[in-house]
C-alpha cells in the first residue's frame, strides 16, 4: 500500500459489517418515510403519490431493524467485505441514470443501464447484451405503454 491508503474491499467483522449495512438500509428507509410525508398519501380507495414511498420506507425500516437485531445477537467470527468491484460498478451506473434520463429518455437510458450491467457484471458478450437489453426495453414498452397506457419520457434528442 502506498501513501497509507487502504485498498478495497474493506473487511469488517460479520457482526459490525451487518450492523453497518442495516444502519445504511435504515437510513434509506427513514429518508423515504420522511419524503413521503411531504406528499399526499391519498385514501384507501385511491392512494396518493406518497403512499408507496411510505410503504417502501416502512418495509425498509422493518427489514433494517430485523437485520440489525440478528447481527447484534449473533457472535459470528466471520469477515464481511464491503466495496467489491461489482458493487462499485453498480452504484456508479445507477448514479448515472438520473444524469442521462432526461436527455436520453427512459427507453435508451434503461437499455444502456441493462446492457452495461450485463457486460460489466454479468460478463455477457456485448452483442448478446445489446439484444437482451433491447428485449427488456420492448417488454418495458409493452407493459407500460400498451398494457397500462403510461407514456414513458422520450428524452430531448
Amino acid at each position: 500500500m502506498r501513501l497509507g491508503l487502504r485498498r478495497l474491499p474493506l473487511a469488517f467483522s460479520a457482526r459490525n459489517g451487518g450492523i453497518l449495512a442495516a444502519g445504511l438500509l435504515g437510513a434509506c428507509g427513514a429518508f423515504f418515510v420522511a419524503q413521503s410525508l411531504l406528499l399526499d398519501l391519498g385514501g384507501i380507495a385511491l392512494p396518493g403519490p406518497g403512499f408507496f414511498p411510505l410503504a417502501l420506507g416502512t418495509i425498509l425500516l422493518g427489514c433494517a431493524a430485523l437485520i440489525a437485531l440478528d447481527c447484534w445477537q449473533s457472535c459470528q467470527a466471520g469477515v464481511m467485505e464491503l466495496g467489491h468491484r461489482d458493487v462499485l460498478i453498480t452504484i456508479a451506473a445507477l448514479l448515472m441514470v438520473p444524469v442521462i434520463f432526461e436527455p436520453l429518455g427512459a427507453h435508451l437510458t434503461l437499455g444502456l443501464l441493462g446492457a452495461a450491467m450485463l457486460v460489466l457484471i454479468g460478463r455477457v458478450a456485448p452483442p448478446l447484451a445489446v439484444i437482451a437489453a433491447g428485449a427488456g426495453i420492448l417488454a418495458c414498452w409493452y407493459f407500460f405503454e400498451v398494457l397500462l397506457g403510461v407514456e414513458l419520457p422520450a428524452g430531448q434528442w
